[in-house]
């Protein structure tokens, strides 16, 4: 088996479609673009520089907000509460004549990247004090450290990140610093399959407006239907913020139907029937060459066991189906050495950036988009990729390193008929990837691909397992 390692660390943030919720007031329009300059994406900030008028800059921060939604499905947007109320410390505490706070170097970052570990000046800090300049007169010039740690969904490019700033909260930009920075912004992104969309009038479309059919998918989970059967699956289980997962997958109908759009709807429940979490999306159908058509869907879980009901309705006729699956999502944020399971998809040209109705928009690997095969069906002329994501490995105490090994094997009647090279990281968190594999040369039938891991300074092994076919 031919390796290669084809993502860069994943920035393993949920990719939920749009979800029941409410969002906060939006900031100052003709002041937000200042506050958030640091927290917008290079195409972002282009677009925002286009808008002419206060009502596409108030849907446009509904927009953003919505992309940025750690907890959809809830009243409230966690990241974004907390990053108002950086802006309002930041405002509090480092004003200057004609410029507010939060619109300022340390504001900014300080919204971005949250309390630095340690602040540097004159004299060594190990505790972020934004208070002494009150107490001290003018501030100083000081430098503000960051440093990786398992809560964060994104790596330093040095696993360290030091922001030096002058006396009036200013700080260079460039070079690593820069891309160490967008790292973090794009991280907060979980949600990119919502798109800045623009109506007939051509003004921005805000997620508020698609209300009804927010309320057309509860009603469909509340009344499941069986208009026509509805299958389900879940593709990746991938670590999220807060100590959550993200659970994607796939929804597939035997025979496409006549209409291009679907009402798609999931909710997550425990044992005891609680619901735990809904997504709902408007989301086109992708025909396949089986006759067959299928769409994404995604929900951000925390670790546990759940039962999740998808329900679609479709938009030409109103048909409905729904069907429902059993999914463990493990403890990716825990003590203990930690793999999610592996993703099988076929290695093909980058596919295009996803628009909101896109039917692969929740199937995100990092930033690339990818197009796995329901129930693991392959071709011989397909060239397979397949990917797992480590975590929690624990670190030597005498050189701060950890001795996290991991190879993949390909296996058919229980034999071995292919083994991929030994992969060692040094770090807790690790991608473990190999391909593309040609399948050519395989004969058709069942396999099984199996991912060892090995943590050699916590003395833990662990395995991972899945099934997929090749079809002549």
């Amino acid at each position: 088996m031919s390796t290669r390692l084809a993502l860069s660390f994943l920035w393993l943030l949920p990719t939920a479609a749009a979800a029941l919720g409410a969002d906060s007031p939006e900031a100052d329009p003709r002041r937000f673009p200042r506050q958030a300059r640091l927290l917008l994406l290079p195409d972002e900030q282009a677009l925002l520089k286009e808008l002419r008028d206060d009502k596409d800059r108030r849907a446009f921060q509904e927009i953003f907000w919505a992309r940025r939604d750690p907890t959809p499905g809830t009243a409230s947007n966690e990241l974004q509460a907390s990053i108002r109320a950086a802006w309002t410390r930041a405002d509090e505490l480092f004003a200057y004549p004609n410029q507010k706070g939060s619109e300022t170097g340390c504001g900014q970052v300080l919204a971005l990247l949250g309390p630095p570990e340690e602040v540097l000046g004159l004299e060594t800090r190990t505790r972020f004090d934004d208070l002494q300049y009150l107490r001290e007169g003018d501030r100083r010039a000081e430098t503000w450290v960051y440093r990786d740690r398992p809560s964060r969904a994104f790596r330093f490019t040095n696993a360290e990140l030091r922001v030096a700033f002058d006396p009036e909260c200013r700080f260079a930009e460039g070079g690593r610093l820069a891309d160490d920075l967008e790292r973090a912004a794009t991280a907060l992104v979980s949600r990119p399959e919502l798109a800045y969309t623009r109506g007939a009038d051509g003004h921005l479309v805000p997620p508020s407006h698609s209300a009804g059919s927010a309320a057309a998918a509860i009603d469909l989970l509340s009344a499941p239907r069986s208009d026509f059967p509805l299958a389900a699956e879940a593709k990746l289980v991938l670590r999220a913020p807060k100590g959550e997962a993200l659970v994607a997958g796939l929804a597939r109908w035997p025979t496409a139907p006549a209409g291009e759009r679907a009402l798609l709807a999931v909710r997550a429940a425990d044992a005891s029937g609680q619901s735990l979490g809904t997504a709902v999306r408007d989301t086109g159908l992708a025909r396949l060459a089986d006759g067959s058509a299928v769409t994404s869907w995604s929900l951000p879980l925390k670790p546990g066991r759940y039962q999740l009901t998808v329900a679609a309705q479709l938009s030409d006729g109103g048909k409905g189906g729904s069907t429902t699956l059993d999914v463990e999502v493990p403890d990716f944020g825990g003590a203990a050495l930690a793999a999610s399971p592996i993703v099988a998809y076929p290695d093909e040209p980058a596919a295009p950036a996803a628009d909101a109705r896109d039917p692969w928009a929740a199937m995100r690997l990092g930033p690339r988009l990818i197009r796995p095969r329901f129930g693991n069906v392959f071709l011989p002329s397909d060239r397979l990729m397949l990917v797992a994501t480590l975590h929690g490995a624990k670190l030597d105490a005498a050189s701060g390193k950890a001795a996290l090994r991991s190879r993949f094997s390909i296996l058919k009647d229980g034999k071995p008929v292919a083994r991929g090279a030994e992969d060692v990281f040094a770090t807790p968190d690790a991608v473990a990837s190999v391909g593309p594999i040609p399948l050519a040369g395989y004969a058709a039938g069942a396999y099984v691909v199996t991912l060892d891991v090995t943590d050699g300074v916590a003395g833990l092994t662990l395995r991972r397992e899945a099934a997929f076919e090749i079809r002549p």
